[in-house]
């Protein structure tokens, strides 16, 4: 197990459109002082604007087109996945630089931070969020002055006021790691409350990667348990029926019947080995009735050589 200081962190910038996400991320990146750490950044409206020019070339629209959103959405969640794959291959190499990916778009809803939460668990990496909470009049102002490539559209920019799902880490656990920015604060501030972000995201990842492995460990021992279980059962019922079947062959009773005890014996041996192969194909019921209706193996094994000599 690395240390939680070389894993990689995932880091979404969110917030409205003209907050200053792309400004802070800029300026985290620019003044990073740690020499272990590297930042690498991925922008929506970056991937937003190429999709356009690949669509539509210079003529590209400058309204809102909901089908480039989605594309991009996508596009974004595969770029993030290569970059934490790369990552890890990295680290298998023996690289004990510390990755810090940013990814920075409005993230309005939180089924949108959700998906990237998931790849940071599936990665075995931190996660983080920045919500950049500047004022709505301000983030209207700003919107309302940039250029056209970069303007968002009153009515986007409204629905966006209206739905955005702020970062809760009270309601939301997954959420817990947020650091809110309302005001730019001095550099000195922003790179400690990042570094403060980086390091509590590290441990949280950490202590997922440790539930993770226990919770596949006490899976794994429950399906060694229930292999034992079947086992012993079988075992158990093989053990019954042979002796039955001894019985039966030295019953006079039994070979009065007219057929030769050969014959006898492998009609025996072959009932059990059917009944046997059946108890196999439906040894979840077995398990079932031990580990859920608190039934003994001794029960269960009694129960069992009962069905073999009155089957339903």
């Amino acid at each position: 197990m690395s240390d939680s200081s070389s894993d990689a962190v995932l880091l979404l910038i969110c917030g409205l459109p003209a907050a200053g996400k792309t400004t802070l991320v800029k300026h985290l990146v620019a003044r990073c002082t740690i020499p272990s750490r590297s930042y690498q950044y991925i922008a929506f409206d970056e991937l937003y604007e190429q999709q356009q020019m690949i669509d539509h070339g210079d003529s590209r629209l400058s309204e809102f087109d909901p089908e480039i959103w989605k594309a991009c959405q996508q596009k974004m969640v595969l770029r993030v996945s290569k970059c934490l794959k790369e990552y890890t291959s990295a680290r298998r190499s023996g690289s004990a630089h510390q990755m810090v990916l940013l990814i920075d778009d409005n993230f309005q809803y939180r089924s949108l931070r959700k998906r990237f939460f998931h790849l940071a668990t599936k990665a075995k990496c931190g996660f983080g969020l920045v919500y950049v909470n500047t004022p709505i009049t301000t983030c209207r102002e700003r919107n309302a002055v940039r250029g056209d490539s970069a303007r968002v559209p009153d009515e986007v920019f409204e629905r966006m006021v209206t739905v955005f799902e702020a970062p809760n880490g009270c309601q939301t656990s997954w959420e817990v790691n947020t650091w809110e920015v309302k005001q730019m604060e001095d550099a000195a501030n922003i790179e400690e409350a990042m570094n403060a972000l980086i390091q509590q995201a590290s441990r949280e990842g950490k202590k997922r990667r440790l539930a993770q492995m226990d919770a596949q460990r006490k899976a794994a021992q429950q399906h060694r348990d229930r292999l034992s279980t079947q086992q012993s059962v079988l075992h158990l019922v093989d053990l019954q029926l042979r002796q039955w079947i001894s019985t039966q062959l030295q019953d006079e009773n039994t070979l009065t019947s007219g057929l030769p005890k050969s014959q006898l014996a492998f009609q025996l041996n072959q009932r059990k080995k059917s009944y046997l192969a059946s108890m196999i194909q439906s040894y979840s019921n077995i398990v079932d009735s031990i580990h859920v209706q608190g039934k003994s193996i001794k029960e269960v094994v009694s129960l069992l050589v009962h069905r073999f000599h009155h089957p339903e």
